[in-house]
């Protein structure tokens, strides 16, 4: 193989590994937001306190993972609650909600106010600290 080649393959194989670092850097990322982006009554959970409301796509490997985390954090709370519902059959939503990728879980009060979000599959207590956060500004705010 002539040198040209073997630096072309270099550079893919580089971009590559770049690429992918990026991407898992972004997967799992939490934010929760001091004002809420919006309202909607019907997101929420009746009776929790705060609702993940995890938004899934049917070919979603992530979302699995996601489901179960979010299903043993709920387990363990009873203000706590999960709903899950499917992009391609709740488009509007997804859509005013700005859902570029699944599973994407939205952090919602009783109120129906969504206090944050989080990108991907996160590890179990990077949620539950994004839960404790979202308490804390319920708390703050009361």
């Amino acid at each position: 193989m002539d040198s040209p080649a073997l630096l072309a393959i270099a550079a893919l194989v580089l971009g590559a590994t770049a690429i992918g670092f990026v991407v898992r850097a972004r997967s799992g990322r939490v934010v929760v937001a001091s004002d809420p982006s919006s309202t909607d009554a019907r997101l929420a959970v009746p009776g929790a306190e705060v609702t993940l409301l995890q938004l899934s796509s049917p070919v979603c490997s992530a979302c699995a993972v996601m489901r179960r985390v979010t299903e043993e954090l709920v387990a363990g709370e009873p203000a706590l609650a999960r709903r899950e519902l499917d992009v391609t059959e709740h488009p509007e939503l997804a859509s005013a909600h700005n859902v570029l990728s699944t599973p994407t879980t939205l952090l919602v009060d009783a109120t129906g106010a969504v206090r944050g979000r989080i990108v991907g599959a996160a590890r179990p207590e990077a949620v539950r600290d994004a839960v404790r956060s979202v308490r804390e500004q319920l708390g703050a705010a009361a």
